[in-house]
């Protein structure tokens, strides 16, 4: 199944070529049905299939589980949750690519979605981060269209199903409005390039004295929270150091921005969803100096990868191609995805 699964990003390479898009579509569809059908299920899902029973989960998660399982057995309770995810993963791509017409190209950012990091991690292990991670992204694009009533109620439904994920959407609104203000503002035309280059620098100086301190407060703030035992649990439980998740992930990140080029001011959603993404990239760095927070950081990684996801479907169907090639690419490397998915 995990080869499976590499060699459907290996295949994509082949995209480049017009004439290959129905294969692709077609092989990819094959691909997907194979795997969830024949894989076991890995890492937390049979957790989650014994707890639902007794659900002890956020309260909005809970209750999806105590009025499905009336109805259905433990593990078609949670299929029928991953199936969900599946509805919201389309859901969130959908919106984000609704205004390009190209129906081939659409469903090709599709596929990109649901052979993703963040789809095959959250449906096969993650669930309430990653359900919860594609409404903070909901709440984000209605933040983005500067419908920030609808956004703010839409979040609120986040944190109902996974606290820890809901906590960036406050700080991706911030990094969203000093970006507007530094970037997109109609004021900003008038400046000279020298006061162009100095906010620049004064952006890039925010983000990274922002990161330093959030890594330092972060572990104060979480010990306040029901997940303060995602402290040190690497040193617990012998987990795989961040370091070594973090760094393919930073070359996939150069590489892919290398080709994006220059952010547009007149493309405001994209070029929004690459400073948040560049954000985090940064913000991962710190992570690396403090091995006692390494769980912590796989949680911080585990949005990215939803926001990447995000990036990869709308840098497709906006044409650029090789970006969207090279992240695609590296995910077919990607050794969490390759384990959730079953082993090579």
């Amino acid at each position: 199944m995990a080869f499976l699964y590499s060699l459907q990003h290996i295949v994509f390479l082949l995209i480049h070529d017009k004439r290959y898009k129905h294969f692709f579509i077609f092989f990819s569809l094959i691909v997907f049905i194979l795997i969830y059908i024949l894989k076991p299920d890995t890492y937390d899902i049979p957790a989650y299939v014994a707890s639902v029973d007794y659900p002890y989960f956020e309260p909005l998660f809970s209750l999806l589980i105590i009025i499905l399982r009336p109805f259905l057995s433990n593990r078609n309770v949670i299929l029928v949750i991953q199936f969900l995810i599946g509805v919201l993963t389309f859901f969130v791509i959908n919106i984000y690519t609704k205004d390009y017409k190209n129906r081939v190209d659409k469903k090709v950012s599709y596929i990109l979605a649901f052979f993703s990091v963040a789809f095959t991690l959250g449906v096969n292990n993650g669930l309430r981060q990653y359900m919860a991670s594609l409404i903070v992204f909901i709440s984000i694009w209605f933040f983005l269209n500067n419908k920030i009533i609808l956004s703010l109620l839409v979040f609120c439904f986040a944190p109902m199903i996974h606290l820890s994920s809901s906590m960036f959407y406050f700080l991706v609104i911030t990094i969203i409005y000093v970006s507007k203000k530094r970037f997109f503002s109609k004021i900003r035309r008038t400046l000279s390039i020298l006061s162009f280059n100095l906010h620049i620098n004064l952006l890039k100086t925010l983000i990274f004295i922002s990161s330093i301190i959030l890594i330092i407060l972060l572990p104060v703030i979480v010990s306040y929270t029901p997940y303060a035992s995602y402290l040190n649990r690497n040193i617990v439980e012998g987990r795989v150091d961040f370091t070594i998740k973090y760094f393919p992930i930073l070359l996939s990140f150069v590489i892919s921005e290398y080709f994006f080029g220059k952010i547009k001011k007149e493309d405001y959603i994209f070029s929004q969803l690459r400073i948040i993404r560049t954000f985090f990239i940064v913000f991962m760095f710190f992570f690396i100096f403090f091995n006692s927070l390494n769980e912590l950081a796989s949680r911080v990684l585990s949005f990215y990868f939803s926001l990447e996801m995000i990036v990869l479907s709308l840098s497709y169907v906006k044409g650029y191609k090789t970006g969207a090639i090279v992240i695609n690419l590296s995910y077919a490397f990607a050794i969490n995805a390759i384990n959730v998915i079953g082993r090579i």
